[in-house]
């Protein structure tokens, strides 16, 4: 009895997967919901039925790479451990995450190209808690604690760690040529979360 579901769970799986890589690659007005179909082993008739239209699945595309990175944000026992550990293990795993889902940051840099325009159809409900109320969460109790100064910016920092993070990935293939200077390198990788775990420590810290 439960097969068709499994069946069904299993062709939206292929299609979201499918989706990604093509809207990746191209854009939403450049992928072809003939090529995400054939990508996915199955017809443009199941995609329309799933997810309605390109855009939509464009949506639901976005969506998925999102949650994806919440799962992990929230595998972090920031609960039990100082809050300067907390902001390593974050820095840590955004630095981790962009290296091994090149996907997701190629499908940033579209959506910045269409303003924000299908991001804004997206309920953040959890995923902003991920993102927002975690690091609230432990630079609120890095003050408490006196290990955080009480005048920082929350917000600040936040915007700091995920520009820090974000733009090496994003801006890694011009400026590794500007610079001369191999950004994919895993040593490399390692030295700059080193130093902005060190730059956002010594800002956020009492000593």
């Amino acid at each position: 009895m439960m097969k068709p579901k499994r069946d069904a769970d299993a062709t939206k799986s292929r299609i979201l997967a499918a989706a990604e890589a093509e809207f990746s690659e191209k854009g939403l007005y450049g992928a072809r919901i003939d090529a995400i179909a054939n990508k996915a082993k199955t017809n443009k008739r199941m995609i329309y039925q799933y997810y309605g239209n390109k855009e939509q699945l464009y949506v639901n595309t976005l969506e998925t790479v999102y949650g994806r990175l919440t799962a992990e944000e929230l595998q972090i026992g920031w609960k039990t451990m100082p809050a300067r550990e907390s902001i390593q293990k974050i820095i840590r795993l955004y630095f981790e995450f962009l290296e091994n889902n090149p996907s997701y940051v190629k499908l940033i840099l579209w959506e910045n190209l269409n303003e924000g325009k299908y991001i804004e159809q997206i309920d953040f409900t959890e995923t902003k808690y991920s993102v927002f109320h975690i690091f609230e969460d432990i630079m609120e109790k890095g003050k408490q604690t006196g290990e955080f100064k009480k005048e920082i910016d929350t917000r600040q920092v936040i915007l700091s760690l995920l520009t820090f993070t974000f733009s090496y990935f994003s801006n890694r293939y011009t400026l590794s040529k500007l610079l001369e200077f191999d950004l994919f390198d895993k040593e490399n990788i390692q030295k700059r979360i080193n130093i902005v775990t060190d730059m956002l420590l010594k800002y956020i810290c009492t000593e």
